[in-house]
């Protein structure tokens, strides 16, 4: 049986994943591995692993291999086959002797390809003449760790300098947003014409349409500022467009990174940049995104179905797909059909519920509700409110990550006057934010209920009719509209079947769950309602039964019907008696 090897990769920093770094160790150890009969049984990597720290010798790969050798996993006789002895360690010469003489001593030998043709270190050889060659692998080793610290020294010093410059709002750096121009130790100028796209993107995807939809409009529209990787030609990416829509750019942020992996530190500097997209807008875009967070899907942009993401099978809790058949007359119908099935795997409910009857009698029912006041705000009635609570959010969230900042030097170091004197004077000034930031949401809700039922139900109405409009334009943007809303409202869809004794054809229920699972809609097939309930009134009640009933339905289950009875029970009686 030929000897089992373990080939050994390693590199520092994630830039070099995406380098030759990995494929040029694999090809020298498996070369090896060839050249003397040996068995590839595994390969190990450590992904941005510092050999000069020894991280990867305590949890990564290699000290997992380690703690495999010492159980016995590792039959003795078998090769740990490394490119060279600095990718196992670049530390003092005592510690990385001692971890090689340990695996050695275990009966596991180290084969190193670098330089040619090699060498293998195991317990015998290690006694003799190659003690000397193990230490002059090792003392070069060393070196490029001294080495490695005084670059890295380095590097934190211009690091220091840069955000120095950043700090004092000088331009540190050539490289800036696309919609910005800058030389370094200068100042930033805005390129307006690219400044009113990037707002065009945010206006957009508050008015309800995805990344996906942008990144395509954009492409049709505006000719692209940058070549993605490795593509054919320039174009608006989708990833691009998530950049500027997530990033802290556009709203004049630089967060301070460091180190070779760029971590962040959790300072801000704030107004580095110019802002080029007013607080509200920002606000109301990621609130979008937050609300169609995992309602993707095909046709998603249209909103073809409004209940994106809620529609789950009753059986085996996957989403229902929304497909069309037509008739050979040319009738459209639209069906719900569990994915699962859909896609050839096993699930039971193997039928189609109709989507355009249960969209009808669902809408009837809860569009008024879905469609509050915010939907049909005018922006020269709210929009100083508006800017202000997202400025005072976005102020708040500043205080707390400074705090947060504080308090993790605290708990890493002890106490420390200057520290301590910073945490105080942030308290009162956060306590303040805060405060400030509940009166100017208390305002803007004011501000936002300023219709009349009568003029709500007629707003919603139009809404309804806007849905199904023969202008494509219309239609889009009122059924984006609508879906956004009910995700905001609508917890649960599911589609269920059951047999009946003498039919052919099963029962097939719809069940909604909406308005904190206090509504329930049961629907037939047709979209006729056949149960349901609405608790809301007894949504905040002290009663015991009241109380429990409410947990209970927090989450949609059936699981405990007795319940639903005692309440009932306790609703006809509470009716009857004095």
């Amino acid at each position: 049986m030929k000897p089992h090897a373990y080939l050994y990769a390693r590199f520092s920093t994630k830039r070099q994943d995406k380098g030759s770094s990995l494929d040029r160790q694999y090809e020298l150890t498996q070369e090896m591995c060839e050249r003397n009969g040996w068995e590839v049984i595994e390969t190990l990597t450590d992904k941005g692993q510092s050999a000069w720290k020894g991280d990867h010798l305590k949890t990564g790969e290699l000290g997992r291999f380690k703690q495999r050798v010492e159980q016995g996993d590792i039959p003795s006789g078998s090769y740990l086959v490394v490119e060279n002895l600095d990718r196992l360690s670049r530390q003092d010469v005592k510690k990385a002797r001692r971890w090689i003489e340990e695996v050695t001593d275990a009966g596991v030998k180290v084969a190193v390809c670098s330089p040619a043709p090699g060498k293998i270190f195991d317990e015998a050889s290690l006694s003799g003449e190659n003690i000397v060659d193990l230490l002059q692998y090792l003392l070069e080793a060393q070196r490029s760790n001294k080495e490695s610290e005084r670059k890295s020294e380095f590097q934190h010093k211009a690091i220091a300098g840069f955000m120095d410059k950043a700090r004092a709002g000088v331009v540190y750096s050539k490289r800036t947003p696309f919609w910005l121009k800058g030389e370094k130790n200068g100042q930033f100028e805005v390129d307006e014409a690219r400044a009113a796209v990037v707002r065009q993107i945010y206006e957009w995807c508050a008015a309800g349409q995805g990344i996906h939809m942008i990144a395509k409009t954009l492409n049709a529209t505006v000719k692209p500022w940058t070549v993605g990787h490795k593509a054919e030609k320039p174009s608006w990416k989708v990833g691009y467009v998530r950049d500027i829509l997530t990033g802290w750019q556009a709203e004049g942020e630089y967060h301070v990174r460091t180190g070779p992996n760029r971590t962040p530190t959790g300072e801000v500097i704030t107004n580095y940049y110019p802002r080029i997209v007013p607080p509200e807008l920002v606000a109301a875009a990621r609130s979008a995104m937050a609300l169609r967070r995992g309602a993707t899907g095909p046709n998603h942009s249209e909103a073809k179905n409004l209940f994106s993401g809620r529609i789950k099978c009753g059986h085996c809790q996957e989403t229902m797909v929304r497909i069309v058949q037509r008739n050979t007359r040319g009738t459209q119908y639209e069906y719900l059909k569990c994915t699962r099935f859909n896609n050839g795997a096993d699930c039971e409910n193997t039928t189609m519920y109709r989507y355009d009857n249960f969209e009808r009698a669902a809408l009837d029912r809860i569009l008024h509700l879905a469609l509050d006041n915010s939907h049909f705000v005018k922006s020269d009635e709210t929009g100083p409110l508006l800017g202000q609570v997202a400025q005072l959010s976005k102020e708040v969230e500043l205080l707390e990550g400074e705090r947060s900042n504080l308090m993790t030097f605290i708990r890493k170091y002890g106490e420390d006057e200057d520290t301590e004197k910073e945490l105080l004077k942030l308290r009162p000034k956060l306590a303040e934010a805060r405060k400030q930031l509940a009166e100017a949401q208390e305002a803007l809700d004011r501000a936002k209920g300023n219709a009349t039922p009568e003029e709500h139900l007629a707003r919603v109405l139009e809404v309804k009719d806007a849905i199904t409009s023969e202008d494509d334009e219309t239609r889009q943007e009122a059924r984006r509209t609508v879906r956004d809303a009910i995700r905001s409202i609508v917890s649960l869809v599911s589609c269920e079947r059951e047999y009946v004794p003498g039919k052919k054809t099963p029962k097939r229920t719809i069940t909604m769950f909406a308005a904190g699972n206090h509504l329930k809609y049961e629907f037939d097939n047709d979209g006729n309602q056949i149960g349901g309930w609405d608790m809301r009134e007894f949504a905040t009640s002290d009663e015991p039964i009241f109380k429990a009933f409410s947990e209970e339905i927090s989450e949609p289950n059936e699981a405990q019907p007795l319940a639903k009875v005692a309440l009932a029970d306790v609703l006809r009686r509470s009716k009857s008696e004095p």
